[in-house]
């Protein structure tokens, strides 16, 4: 009995294709890998057949029984649910259609139950399959096998060099053997996970001079994810540069950001800190909690409300426990990231402050950029009228009118969360100095491919492009604030990436500074 599959099925794939940044045949080979580890795999084999033309994956997982394989011919079938794998309806066989003569698929899952099937694609709204019989490709226990039957000879999947860099690109975290991420993994997978390419382990060596940190957020410090660092030396990448090879190298520059052992997003920009060489920095951060939040294919991460503020509290928590590392390694400028907001600007940004409470309500994904200061913010204004009361009570000198002229360690309770406490060179009084909710700071960035920005967000905190030729025209018309006020707009608007858009969010933002502004009496 043949049964078939009707779908427009090509056109699906092919829309589906698209929506990868990498090539078809590296996707196959990731994906195959992904619902692999999905079913519980612990070792996935790759195997290249270059003179009987076909590539095939064979895992340990838990397995199909005849009526899963069935479902498993259906482009739209899965049995996943969100933040329980990386792997996407077994895209990678189903796309194999579109470079395949034909797709076998065997497998064994419980008690003994197994069956195989074949499928092709005939033409763009016909893909037929049928069952076969079962030919023993999983000898022992449970486990899947896809054989690929390649149309060209030219193949990608059949090049064993392809397929361990492909391995090694995607799949860096289970390959390193690094110690702090293994104790993240085991959460995970409850065995090592080995891929071998023609029976031979796929391996990348860690270098001497990695670093290794753990990922802590919340009051607990609970750890959610692990990570390191390596650094090259400096004649290593300036040999590769100048003549042109390919680096000796494991791994590519840049922080690749993980999840379930599968690498998502890659380099320096999506962290928000800026290096002094990047291209002698590599390294991976592997969190599993990022699985809930990553988009249908599995290749990003979702842009809603909810999963942004849960990727922007666990970028800060990264950026956290990246940047000890990255001054161990002195490619971080200390007196950069520590430099105060000029006072001259203090108005404006405490007008930006008030703007930003005013949006509250339209765009709550906000607190998950400014998180701590935005929390800070809602409760000093939840205080409302009783904080009115208690300011009336407070003498023109900022004591409470008691007979010892002292604040009341209420008040101070409540202006600590605002205010940082100075003593006075004379060590008699105290005073205190206000602090805004967002710090704005000033710095160039000359990094290659950083001086066309405007400025960047990095821990809370907007660092304005003083390198950018628009600063400098700024300067020459006294036009500062406005071009910080812009630029703040643009930066927080592109990292909501909310579906209404970056020009209503840049309206919106503009529209309550000026209610904002006006409510104050601040004038830029």
């Amino acid at each position: 009995m043949q049964n078939e599959t009707r779908v427009n099925l090509k056109h699906l794939l092919e829309d589906l294709r698209d929506v990868y940044a990498s090539p078809i045949a590296e996707v196959i080979v990731t994906e195959l890998i992904a619902n692999a580890l999905d079913s519980g795999a612990s070792r996935v084999s790759l195997e290249a057949h270059p003179s009987e033309r076909f590539f095939r994956c064979v895992d340990n997982g838990n397995g199909m029984n005849r009526l899963a394989l069935r479902g498993y011919h259906n482009i739209a079938a899965s049995t996943k649910e969100r933040g329980e794998g990386i792997g996407f309806a077994g895209v990678g066989a189903k796309l194999s259609l579109l470079v395949a003569q034909k797709v076998v698929t065997e497998s064994r899952g419980k008690h003994g139950a197994q069956g195989a099937a074949e499928w092709y694609l005939k033409n763009a709204y016909r893909a037929p399959w049928k069952f076969i019989p079962f030919s023993g490709l999983i000898e022992n226990g449970k486990g899947t096998a896809v054989t690929i039957h390649l149309s060209e000879e030219a193949s990608s999947l059949l090049d064993v060099s392809f397929l361990a860099k492909t391995v090694q690109r995607h799949y860096y975290p289970l390959l390193t053997r690094n110690e702090a991420i293994g104790k993240i993994l085991k959460t995970v997978y409850k065995k090592p996970v080995e891929i071998t390419v023609n029976e031979l382990p796929v391996r990348v060596e860690q270098l001497a001079s990695s670093k290794s940190f753990f990922v802590h957020i919340g009051k607990n410090r609970r750890a959610i994810g692990a990570g390191f660092i390596e650094k090259t030396k400096m004649d290593e990448g300036f040999w590769s540069r100048l003549f042109g090879h390919e680096a000796t190298r494991s791994s590519d520059t840049g922080l690749r950001i993980s999840t379930y052992g599968k690498v998502i997003r890659g380099g320096w920009e999506w962290l928000g800190i800026s290096v002094t060489h990047p291209e002698l920095l590599s390294g991976v951060v592997e969190v599993p909690g990022l699985s809930e939040i990553l988009t249908t294919n599995k290749s990003d991460f979702l842009t809603t409300q909810g999963a942004l503020k849960k990727y922007y509290e666990i970028r800060k928590a990264i950026q956290r426990a990246v940047l000890p590392v990255l001054r161990e390694f002195g490619e971080v400028e200390e007196k950069a990231q520590d430099r105060k907001t000029p006072s001259a600007f203090k108005p404006l940004t405490y007008d930006i402050e008030g703007a930003l409470s005013l949006m509250s309500e339209t765009f709550p994904e906000l607190e998950s950029l400014v998180g701590e200061h935005w929390r800070r913010m809602k409760a000093i204004e939840g205080k409302g009228k009783k904080k009115k009361e208690r300011r009336k009570k407070i003498s023109f000198l900022g004591g409470v009118g008691d007979e010892s002229g002292r604040e009341s360690e209420e008040v101070n309770q409540e202006k600590g969360d605002r205010h940082e406490l100075r003593v006075a060179p004379d060590g008699d009084r105290t005073k205190r100095e206000r602090h805004p909710g967002i710090e704005i700071t000033f710095e160039p960035f000359m990094e290659a491919g950083e001086h066309a920005l405007l400025g960047k967000l990095v821990d809370e905190k907007i660092i304005i492009n003083t390198a950018h030729p628009a600063w400098k025209r700024i300067q020459v018309l006294a036009q500062e604030p406005y071009h910080v006020l812009l630029t703040v707009a643009l930066i927080l608007g592109e990292h909501l990436q909310s579906p209404r858009g970056v020009n209503v969010f840049v309206s919106e933002f503009l529209k309550a500074w000026s209610e904002a502004s006006e409510k104050s009496g601040r004038l830029l």
